[in-house]
């Protein structure tokens, strides 16, 4: 596993990359030899936020942490990462036994930070991102949007063909937006 390591407002030093691959770099046993992570240490004010992203086959798992701690962060983004990890293979195995092919899905295309001003400036577009949709069941977009740590994902529903999002409500249950023509 080849771990990409980047700090904003963060001294990264080398002991601070060592101590990430290290407790990171733990992850590997669990992973393909190609797979690639990426990790964002991000210094704040009283704070450190520590995200890592691993795309995989069919999902991309990602964990985001802060604590006010850089080695406690760092530990509960590896302990969470590894359950996001062992979910996706238990997933991935009962996928197999049941005959579906894995599937590239949620790989971004393009994304662009620019900020897009409408006519009346009172609305502003702060994030463009465009992203492969697959077909899949609600069950699978919910596993996605909750790996990815999201509010919704949108997808393609895998009987129908048509367009969908779920969502999670307040009440911590699931919904689903249908689209109609």
């Amino acid at each position: 596993m080849e771990l990409n390591i980047k700090a904003k407002n963060l001294n990264l030093t080398d002991k601070v990359r060592d101590m990430v691959d290290d407790k990171l770099g733990r992850l590997e046993k669990f992973l393909p030899e190609d797979a690639d992570a990426n990790v964002t240490l991000k210094g704040k004010k009283n704070y450190v936020k520590v995200e890592m992203t691993i795309p995989m086959k069919r999902y991309t798992l990602r964990v985001e942490e802060e604590d006010r701690d850089l080695n406690t962060a760092i530990d509960r983004v590896q302990e969470i990462m590894e359950r996001q990890i062992r979910k996706y293979k238990t997933r991935l195995t009962a996928k197999k036994r049941k005959g579906d092919p894995a599937e590239v899905i949620g790989a971004p295309v393009e994304a662009a930070d620019d900020v897009i001003e409408t006519e009346d400036d009172s609305i502003h577009i702060v994030r463009n991102k465009r992203f492969v949709i697959h077909p899949m069941s609600a069950e699978e977009a919910c596993l996605q949007m909750d790996m990815l740590g999201h509010g919704f994902f949108v997808f393609e529903e895998e009987e129908s063909g048509e367009i969908c999002v779920v969502y999670k409500r307040t009440d911590g249950e699931y919904g689903i937006i249908e689209t109609a023509k």
